[in-house]
């Protein structure tokens, strides 16, 4: 290599290489794309299912600021929200993230979270910092859904919380409404969930029992309305019973199972009659009932279908019917009172043949077993039939012909008093008055008469009276003056009465001496000297 300087006016020559290069720069953009792209599918790939809930309106929710919660914790956003084709409601078009897609089935509910006082509760008081949201109850089991109707109110039961529901059958509703509470010996361990109308009559009611309460209600358990309070008027006084200030507001239910009865823990979905009071519950199964047929001569006012049969207090069925029968031959009518007795109460057992069974029941009315009206509430007027034995009665038996046997009865007290105020109607009052006016009379004339002759005399003897009282007093005074103490009437029987002693003290001398010398009676007292 040559060290000599090179010239300012010579200049390199540039070697140009013909080949072609990619410049580096372009791998920037390439990276870039690749990236987006990368994301992009990742985002796409992770994206959570899009579901649609219609709501009444869409008061306090806002399409990109709304989210979707389950236990407070956030798994969606409200994309969109439109109103429906009939604009009768709102649709909610909701993203929720991937991991609850499992979870969106048939059983799956939403709501708005709102503030609400319900069912003597406040919630959603929380909303008032935070601001609305939409709240979900996931499900693990169900049919895939997509679109929901969203609740209106919370639900009152989860479906996470451990626990069963029962349903039970009633008349009516009364006074229950959804969140009603469920005791258990005064502890609330349930809720009223649901109701709806049962075809052809009745409702259904839908409750749920938190575990481990649920193990409580088994095959053999009663539930009872416990709703209000009760007042009864009894001889014991004035009770009210009421389950708690929640069901007198509310209303409730509880339920209990009837003694010496343990059955197995119920499984969920059984279904129970519900019974309109706890006395009702408790009282044993009915059995088979057996009709029969009253004829009662009097008034039946104040006797309705559900009046109790009792025997000698104790209830044994109730009144079927009522009826009025009018007989236009003989301007007539009669009340046929149909009543349902149940043997069972009598002792008598579903394998009682038809021969024993009316053996008994006739040797019942021998002894003299009638049916009789009586008035059970004094205030209302209610009246029930009442079983009792009245052997005075005259002897009467069973007719066994017709549809139903018909039992012999006895007027009621009323109608008995009712029949002696008619005989007493019958009696001819009209003459008895005249005739006891003209007594009455005749009555005063004797009364004057003897007034009249009773002044008479008096007027007459009042003198000779006069006299004769004169002359009694001057007896008295003679007969005062001889008895007195120093009368000499007074003074002779006194000398009287002193000879008289003297001579009985000699004759007593003279018994003493005969006594001892009974010879004396022949030969005399001796003189003196001589033995």
């Amino acid at each position: 290599m040559s060290d000599k300087p090179i010239p300012d006016d010579v200049l390199p020559q540039a070697v140009v290489d013909d080949r072609r290069r990619i410049s580096l720069v372009w791998l920037i953009p390439l990276v870039a794309v690749l990236a987006a792209a990368w994301l992009g599918y990742r985002a796409y790939s992770e994206q959570g299912p899009l579901v649609v809930i219609t709501f009444e309106s869409a008061e306090g929710l806002e399409a990109g600021k709304t989210r979707v919660r389950y236990k407070d914790v956030d798994i969606g956003v409200v994309e969109t929200i439109e109103l429906s084709p009939d604009l009768s409601r709102v649709r909610v078009h909701a993203r929720l993230a991937a991991h609850v897609g499992t979870f969106l089935n048939d059983q799956a509910r939403f709501w708005v979270v709102r503030p609400r006082l319900s069912g003597g509760q406040i919630s959603g008081l929380g909303t008032l910092v935070g601001g609305t949201y939409i709240a979900a109850d996931l499900a693990r089991e169900g049919q895939p859904r997509g679109a929901f109707e969203g609740l209106e109110t919370p639900p009152v039961v989860t479906a996470s919380e451990p626990g069963k529901t029962f349903m039970l059958r009633a008349q009516d509703l009364g006074s229950l409404s959804v969140g009603s509470p469920v005791h258990y010996r005064g502890i609330e361990v349930g809720r009223v969930t649901a109701h709806e109308l049962r075809e052809p009559d009745g409702v259904d009611i839908t409750v749920f029992v938190h575990a481990p309460h649920d193990r409580k209600v088994t095959v053999d358990t009663r539930f009872w309305n416990v709703s209000g309070f009760k007042l009864s008027l009894d001889a014991d006084g004035i009770r009210i019973d009421t389950e708690s200030l929640a069901t007198m507001l509310l209303g409730g239910l509880a339920f209990g199972t009837p003694d010496g009865k343990r059955g197995e823990p119920a499984t969920d979905g059984s279904r129970f009659v519900l019974y309109s009071s706890a006395e009702v519950a408790k009282q044993p199964e009915a059995g088979p009932r057996q009709a029969w047929r009253l004829a009662f001569a009097g008034s039946v006012r104040g006797l309705t279908p559900g009046a109790p049969v009792e025997l000698r207090g104790i209830k044994i069925g109730e009144v079927t019917d009522v009826s009025l029968v009018l007989d236009p031959a003989e301007r007539g009518a009669s009340i046929p009172v149909s009543i349902a007795i149940e043997p069972g109460r009598l002792g008598m057992g579903a394998e009682t043949d038809d021969a024993a069974r009316r053996a008994f029941w006739d040797s019942l009315v021998d002894n003299g077993l009638r049916a009789q009206l009586k008035t059970g509430n004094l205030v209302t007027g209610a009246m029930y039939v009442d079983l009792d034995f009245y052997p005075d009665d005259t002897p009467r038996t069973i007719a066994w012909g017709g549809a139903q046997p018909q039992l012999p009865t006895v007027p009621a007290p009323l109608d008995e008093l009712r029949g002696l105020i008619s005989r007493l109607s019958r009696l001819p009052l009209d003459t008895m008055g005249e005739d006891l006016s003209q007594s009455l009379a005749a009555m005063s004339e004797t009364l004057d008469a003897t007034n009249a002759l009773l002044k008479r005399l008096d007027r007459e003897t009042a003198s000779e009276l006069t006299e004769t009282l004169r002359q009694t007093r001057a007896v008295l005074a003679n007969a005062e003056k001889v008895l007195a103490p120093n009368s000499p009437l007074q003074s002779e029987a006194y000398h009287a009465l002193r000879e008289f002693a003297a001579a009985a003290r000699s004759i007593r001398i003279m018994a003493d001496y005969l006594e001892r010398h009974p010879e004396a009676l022949i030969r005399g007292k001796p003189e003196a000297g001589n033995p």
